[in-house]
């Protein structure tokens, strides 16, 4: 897995020094305090006293210290002991002291320095520390709130291990559990590392710390930490310094990175089971809605198929009449059965994505004639009009598949409307789309009931018996074209079923042959 560097986003931590003249810059600074206190008093060493000049020296090593620390301090504090001795008491430039009050003066001066400088460069420090711990409480916000935002396990890895490298100098790993044993997904190569995957296993198992700077495993160049959730451990953070040691500072800013991390982390794993268990309970829901919405259907025709072919085995005494009927029974309810395990079928290819479209140039008269054809027994007792003109553009679409639209919609007006009552096909041109439309005299769509009606087994409050599947494939397939089907109530009742198609732009030489 290849975890790419984030956006940096947090600056990096300073370490805590004790000692910031170690680099030479606070020593050379005491001696220039001192050097600057002796030619500011000198011109007027006639014209005050000595205790005077020793408040010239003691501003120097309170900078000192405030900048530079104890050691600079320090420093600043025996040489201006020593050049308050040379230039200020008597016999000047000469470190013998005649006068018992210079002795005191000299060594009170030096007592005074050592404390001043001691105090300056405590409240540095301390002021140093305070510093170090806002940067670190910022730090570990901003990885909070971006870990916060994370919505899966890769881009928490990837925030995990940038925040980790940006606050300390080093490599941070992510190591998660594989089976039963551990892997380093951010750096795969250090899995074949037996010491970093034994310290990092160890950490795992047991929930504690091992590696570099423990007494577990310190051969290890990485410090490895257990990424502790509720329950159980969900992985190991690892982290090697380049100075190949590691601060107690680090240690404790790195231990509570690897508590952020455990956090989020667990809260991922719990929201991907808790969406992993909504997905199968719906799923569950769903194989039970269709259960219940196809057991009836499936047997009612099963039924009526069995009994009129039994009827037929063993009663020899039929007339032909009352034969023809038994088999016009069967094969309409055969046909029944088909279109409901084709309505079965044609869902599964519209939730899967494998529906596929054959396009072709198809006229709306074509289109009308076909379904009506497939839909004559169920039509028969419903005069049907067709207001569309046949000399409309041709559609660019799945014939077969706007057909089952046609053949659905016409199947649920002649369902729900009572007998001898019209059912209503019109189409017209809308902009670059053909809008087609059936209508029936049925008891209409409940307000609020509109969009509801194309939903997987919805049968809605009026009458009838179906899997209610029909309208939703007419949705999907309709919506495979690009376009959009919608129902409203019908002025003087019923319901009218509308749906979108492109305009296929047909050749004229297409409309002159259909003319």
């Amino acid at each position: 897995m290849r975890m790419d560097s984030a956006k940096n986003s947090a600056p990096a931590l300073k370490p805590v020094r004790h000692d910031p003249a170690s680099d030479g810059k606070g020593y050379g600074f005491a001696l220039i305090v001192c050097a600057a206190a002796t030619a500011i008093g000198l011109p007027f060493r006639a014209s005050f006293d000595p205790e005077n000049a020793a408040m010239l020296y003691l501003v120097g090593i309170a900078l000192a210290a405030t900048y530079y620390g104890r050691a600079s301090s320090t420093l600043a504090a025996i040489v201006s002991a020593g050049a308050y001795n040379f230039f200020f008491t008597q016999p000047y430039y000469s470190f013998w002291i005649d006068s018992t009050r210079d002795i005191v003066a000299t060594v009170l001066l030096l007592v005074t320095s050592v404390i001043i400088g001691s105090l300056a460069a405590r409240l540095r420090a301390q002021n140093h520390f305070l510093q170090y711990k806002e940067q670190a409480t910022a730090a570990l916000y901003a990885m909070t709130r971006e870990l916060a935002s994370a919505r899966n396990q890769d881009n928490m890895i990837i925030q995990i291990r940038h925040h980790a490298e940006n606050m300390f100098d080093g490599t941070a790993t992510l190591w998660l559990p594989l089976d039963t044993e551990i892997h380093c997904i951010t750096h795969p190569e250090l899995t074949d590392d037996l010491k970093e995957k034994s310290a990092a296993q160890f950490s795992y198992e047991n929930a504690q710390s091992s590696g570099l700077e423990t007494s577990t495993l310190a051969g290890a160049r990485g410090f490895y930490l257990p990424l502790k959730g509720s329950a159980e451990a969900l992985g190991v953070l690892g982290f090697m310094p380049r100075a190949a040691t590691l601060r107690p500072d680090e240690r404790d800013q790195l231990e509570a990175i690897a508590s952020v991390a455990a956090s989020a982390l667990e809260r991922v794993s719990v929201a991907e089971l808790a969406e992993k268990r909504k997905v199968e309970a719906e799923g569950e829901k769903m194989r039970n809605a269709l259960l219940s919405s196809v057991s009836h259907d499936l047997r009612t025709p099963l039924a009526s198929i069995k009994g009129a072919i039994s009827s037929m085995m063993i009663d020899d005494t039929l007339s032909s009449d009352a034969w023809m009927e038994l088999l016009v029974s069967a094969h309409n309810e055969t046909t029944r059965l088909e279109r409901i395990v084709t309505n079965l079928l044609d869902v599964t290819l519209l939730e899967s994505g494998r529906l596929q479209l054959k396009k072709d140039f198809y006229f709306m008269s074509e289109l009308v004639g076909n379904a009506l054809q497939h839909t004559k027994e169920l039509l028969k007792e419903h005069p049907v009009e067709c207001a569309f003109d046949e000399q409309m553009p041709a559609l660019w679409v799945d014939g077969v598949l706007i057909e089952q639209v046609l053949v659905n919609l016409l199947e649920n007006a002649a369902k729900y409307s009572p007998p001898d009552s019209p059912i209503l096909i019109d189409a017209w041109v809308e902009e670059d789309s053909i809008r087609v439309i059936v209508a029936d005299r049925g008891p209409g769509v409940n307000s609020g009931e509109e969009q509801k009606l194309f939903d997987k087994f919805y049968r809605g409050t009026r009458a009838g018996q179906g899997s209610g599947l029909g309208l939703t494939i007419c949705r999907g397939i309709v919506e495979a074209h690009g376009g959009k089907i919608t129902a409203r109530k019908r002025e003087g009742g019923g319901t009218v079923f509308s749906f979108l198609l492109p305009d296929g732009h047909a050749p004229d030489t297409m409309n002159e042959a259909a003319a």
